[in-house]
Protein backbone atom coordinates (compact mmCIF):
# COMPACT_ATOMS: atom_id res chain seq x y z
CA UNK A 1 0.00 0.00 0.00
CA UNK A 2 1.37 3.44 -0.92
CA UNK A 3 0.31 6.71 0.70
CA UNK A 4 1.16 10.30 -0.21
CA UNK A 5 1.35 12.50 2.92
CA UNK A 6 1.04 16.24 2.27
CA UNK A 7 1.56 18.82 5.03
CA UNK A 8 3.81 21.88 5.42
CA UNK A 9 4.60 20.86 9.03
CA UNK A 10 7.72 18.76 8.46
CA UNK A 11 7.81 17.47 12.02
CA UNK A 12 4.25 16.23 11.68
CA UNK A 13 5.02 14.60 8.33
CA UNK A 14 7.98 12.83 9.93
CA UNK A 15 5.73 11.50 12.70
CA UNK A 16 3.04 10.37 10.27
CA UNK A 17 5.64 8.76 8.01
CA UNK A 18 7.14 6.86 10.94
CA UNK A 19 3.73 5.66 12.11
CA UNK A 20 2.62 4.48 8.67
CA UNK A 21 5.91 2.80 7.79
CA UNK A 22 5.84 1.00 11.13
CA UNK A 23 2.45 -0.30 10.07
CA UNK A 24 3.87 -1.61 6.79
CA UNK A 25 2.68 1.26 4.58
CA UNK A 26 4.93 2.79 1.92
CA UNK A 27 5.05 6.58 2.25
CA UNK A 28 5.89 9.48 -0.08
CA UNK A 29 5.98 12.96 1.47
CA UNK A 30 5.39 16.47 0.13
CA UNK A 31 5.48 19.79 1.99
CA UNK A 32 3.57 22.15 -0.29
CA UNK A 33 0.72 21.92 -2.75
CA UNK A 34 2.71 22.21 -5.99
CA UNK A 35 5.25 19.59 -4.94
CA UNK A 36 2.40 17.34 -3.85
CA UNK A 37 0.68 17.69 -7.23
CA UNK A 38 3.88 16.63 -8.99
CA UNK A 39 4.33 13.67 -6.63
CA UNK A 40 0.69 12.69 -7.07
CA UNK A 41 1.07 12.53 -10.85
CA UNK A 42 4.40 10.69 -10.79
CA UNK A 43 3.83 8.28 -7.87
CA UNK A 44 0.14 7.33 -8.36
CA UNK A 45 -0.47 6.67 -4.63
CA UNK A 46 -3.28 4.42 -3.40
CA UNK A 47 -4.36 7.02 -0.84
CA UNK A 48 -3.57 10.67 -0.03
CA UNK A 49 -3.37 12.25 3.43
CA UNK A 50 -3.80 15.96 2.76
CA UNK A 51 -3.57 19.09 4.90
CA UNK A 52 -5.83 22.02 3.97
CA UNK A 53 -3.63 25.02 4.77
CA UNK A 54 -0.36 24.93 2.78
CA UNK A 55 1.87 27.26 0.72
CA UNK A 56 1.90 27.48 -3.11
CA UNK A 57 -1.40 25.59 -3.44
CA UNK A 58 -3.78 24.84 -0.58
CA UNK A 59 -5.31 21.44 0.05
CA UNK A 60 -8.72 22.41 -1.30
CA UNK A 61 -7.30 23.41 -4.69
CA UNK A 62 -5.07 20.34 -4.75
CA UNK A 63 -8.07 18.11 -4.01
CA UNK A 64 -10.03 19.83 -6.77
CA UNK A 65 -7.22 19.03 -9.25
CA UNK A 66 -6.97 15.44 -8.05
CA UNK A 67 -10.66 14.89 -8.58
CA UNK A 68 -10.46 15.99 -12.21
CA UNK A 69 -8.48 12.85 -13.03
CA UNK A 70 -8.65 10.41 -10.12
CA UNK A 71 -10.99 8.87 -7.52
CA UNK A 72 -8.09 7.91 -5.24
CA UNK A 73 -9.21 7.98 -1.57
CA UNK A 74 -8.28 11.22 0.22
CA UNK A 75 -8.17 11.78 3.99
CA UNK A 76 -8.03 15.46 4.92
CA UNK A 77 -6.05 16.73 7.92
CA UNK A 78 -7.25 20.06 9.23
CA UNK A 79 -6.85 22.28 12.26
CA UNK A 80 -10.16 23.88 11.29
CA UNK A 81 -13.10 22.50 13.22
CA UNK A 82 -15.79 24.74 11.76
CA UNK A 83 -18.41 22.82 9.79
CA UNK A 84 -18.16 24.88 6.52
CA UNK A 85 -14.47 24.00 6.06
CA UNK A 86 -15.13 20.31 6.66
CA UNK A 87 -18.19 20.24 4.41
CA UNK A 88 -16.26 22.04 1.64
CA UNK A 89 -13.59 19.33 1.64
CA UNK A 90 -16.18 16.54 1.65
CA UNK A 91 -18.16 18.29 -1.06
CA UNK A 92 -15.10 18.31 -3.31
CA UNK A 93 -14.75 14.55 -2.91
CA UNK A 94 -12.68 13.93 0.22
CA UNK A 95 -13.40 10.51 1.71
CA UNK A 96 -12.81 11.43 5.33
CA UNK A 97 -11.27 14.10 7.54
CA UNK A 98 -9.34 14.20 10.80
CA UNK A 99 -9.03 17.32 12.93
CA UNK A 100 -5.71 18.20 14.56
CA UNK A 101 -4.49 17.19 17.06
CA UNK A 102 -5.10 13.51 16.41
CA UNK A 103 -3.78 10.23 17.75
CA UNK A 104 -1.46 8.09 15.58
CA UNK A 105 -3.69 5.04 16.08
CA UNK A 106 -6.71 7.04 14.92
CA UNK A 107 -4.95 8.06 11.70
CA UNK A 108 -3.91 4.52 10.82
CA UNK A 109 -7.39 3.23 11.65
CA UNK A 110 -9.02 5.86 9.43
CA UNK A 111 -6.66 5.14 6.53
CA UNK A 112 -7.33 1.42 6.71
CA UNK A 113 -11.06 2.07 7.03
CA UNK A 114 -11.12 4.25 3.92
CA UNK A 115 -9.24 1.62 1.92
CA UNK A 116 -11.50 -1.13 3.27
CA UNK A 117 -14.57 0.92 2.38
CA UNK A 118 -13.31 1.45 -1.16
CA UNK A 119 -12.79 -2.30 -1.57
CA UNK A 120 -16.18 -3.16 -0.04
CA UNK A 121 -17.96 -0.62 -2.20
CA UNK A 122 -16.51 -2.14 -5.35
CA UNK A 123 -17.94 -5.50 -4.26
CA UNK A 124 -21.34 -3.92 -3.65
CA UNK A 125 -21.16 -2.22 -7.03
CA UNK A 126 -20.32 -5.47 -8.78
CA UNK A 127 -23.39 -7.17 -7.29
CA UNK A 128 -25.79 -4.31 -7.96
CA UNK A 129 -28.19 -3.90 -10.87
CA UNK A 130 -26.96 -1.45 -13.45
CA UNK A 131 -30.05 0.75 -13.07
CA UNK A 132 -31.80 1.47 -9.78
CA UNK A 133 -35.09 3.37 -9.61
CA UNK A 134 -37.11 5.06 -6.91
CA UNK A 135 -40.00 7.15 -8.17
CA UNK A 136 -38.53 9.34 -10.90
CA UNK A 137 -34.99 8.97 -9.50
CA UNK A 138 -32.80 6.80 -11.73
CA UNK A 139 -29.27 5.80 -10.66
CA UNK A 140 -26.94 4.27 -13.29
CA UNK A 141 -24.21 2.30 -11.50
CA UNK A 142 -22.04 1.99 -14.63
CA UNK A 143 -22.07 5.69 -15.47
CA UNK A 144 -22.21 6.62 -11.75
CA UNK A 145 -24.93 9.11 -12.58
CA UNK A 146 -28.27 10.06 -11.06
CA UNK A 147 -31.27 11.70 -12.71
CA UNK A 148 -34.55 13.01 -11.40
CA UNK A 149 -36.82 12.83 -14.40
CA UNK A 150 -34.87 14.47 -17.21
CA UNK A 151 -32.63 16.45 -14.85
CA UNK A 152 -29.06 15.25 -14.31
CA UNK A 153 -28.06 15.72 -10.68
CA UNK A 154 -24.51 16.53 -9.61
CA UNK A 155 -23.48 14.56 -6.53
CA UNK A 156 -20.15 14.29 -4.75
CA UNK A 157 -18.61 10.80 -4.52
CA UNK A 158 -19.77 10.46 -0.91
CA UNK A 159 -23.29 11.64 -1.71
CA UNK A 160 -23.43 9.15 -4.58
CA UNK A 161 -22.34 6.25 -2.36
CA UNK A 162 -24.90 7.16 0.31
CA UNK A 163 -27.68 7.38 -2.26
CA UNK A 164 -26.58 4.13 -3.91
CA UNK A 165 -26.74 2.33 -0.55
CA UNK A 166 -30.16 3.84 0.17
CA UNK A 167 -31.47 2.87 -3.27
CA UNK A 168 -30.28 -0.72 -2.95
CA UNK A 169 -32.25 -0.83 0.32
CA UNK A 170 -35.13 1.42 -0.76
CA UNK A 171 -38.20 1.02 1.39
CA UNK A 172 -36.13 -0.19 4.36
CA UNK A 173 -35.00 1.86 7.34
CA UNK A 174 -31.21 2.17 7.58
CA UNK A 175 -29.58 3.16 10.86
CA UNK A 176 -27.12 6.05 10.69
CA UNK A 177 -24.45 3.72 12.07
CA UNK A 178 -25.06 1.24 9.24
CA UNK A 179 -24.72 4.01 6.66
CA UNK A 180 -21.42 5.16 8.16
CA UNK A 181 -20.09 1.62 8.29
CA UNK A 182 -21.04 0.91 4.67
CA UNK A 183 -20.03 4.24 3.14
CA UNK A 184 -17.06 5.29 5.27
CA UNK A 185 -15.91 1.83 6.29
CA UNK A 186 -15.61 2.20 10.06
CA UNK A 187 -17.88 1.61 13.05
CA UNK A 188 -20.67 4.12 12.83
CA UNK A 189 -21.74 4.64 16.44
CA UNK A 190 -21.34 8.28 17.42
CA UNK A 191 -21.13 9.51 13.82
CA UNK A 192 -24.80 10.45 13.40
CA UNK A 193 -23.90 14.09 12.68
CA UNK A 194 -21.69 12.97 9.79
CA UNK A 195 -24.68 11.30 8.13
CA UNK A 196 -26.99 14.18 9.02
CA UNK A 197 -24.84 16.71 7.15
CA UNK A 198 -24.80 14.60 4.00
CA UNK A 199 -28.50 13.75 4.14
CA UNK A 200 -29.21 17.48 4.35
CA UNK A 201 -27.09 18.14 1.27
CA UNK A 202 -28.63 15.21 -0.60
CA UNK A 203 -32.09 16.60 0.06
CA UNK A 204 -31.06 19.94 -1.41
CA UNK A 205 -30.31 18.11 -4.66
CA UNK A 206 -32.91 15.32 -4.72
CA UNK A 207 -36.06 16.80 -3.32
CA UNK A 208 -38.48 19.09 -5.18
CA UNK A 209 -38.93 20.83 -1.80
CA UNK A 210 -36.03 20.02 0.60
CA UNK A 211 -38.08 21.36 3.51
CA UNK A 212 -40.78 18.74 2.85
CA UNK A 213 -38.84 15.66 1.70
CA UNK A 214 -40.79 13.03 -0.22
CA UNK A 215 -37.90 10.69 -1.07
CA UNK A 216 -35.40 10.71 1.79
CA UNK A 217 -37.34 10.31 5.01
CA UNK A 218 -36.05 10.59 8.56
CA UNK A 219 -37.08 7.84 10.97
CA UNK A 220 -36.68 9.52 14.39
CA UNK A 221 -34.27 7.78 16.70
CA UNK A 222 -33.24 5.24 14.05
CA UNK A 223 -32.01 6.60 10.73
CA UNK A 224 -33.28 7.13 7.21
CA UNK A 225 -35.42 5.48 4.54
CA UNK A 226 -35.56 6.12 0.80
CA UNK A 227 -39.08 5.66 -0.50
CA UNK A 228 -41.20 6.38 -3.56
CA UNK A 229 -43.29 9.54 -3.25
CA UNK A 230 -46.98 9.03 -2.65
CA UNK A 231 -48.93 10.18 -5.71
CA UNK A 232 -52.25 11.68 -4.73
CA UNK A 233 -55.19 10.69 -6.91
Amino acid sequence: MSVLVVDDDRDLVDVITYILRRDGIEVTAAFDGQHAWERFQSEAPELVVLDITMPSMDGVELLRRMRTESTVPVVMLTARQDEPSIVEALDLGADDYITKPFSPRQLVARIRAVLRRASTYQQVLAGSDRELRCGDLVLDTHLRSIKRGDTQLRLTPLEYRILHYLMINRGHVLASSAIVEQVWGYEGSGNEDLVKVHVHRLRQKLEPDPGEPVYLRTVPGVGYRLEEPVVEA
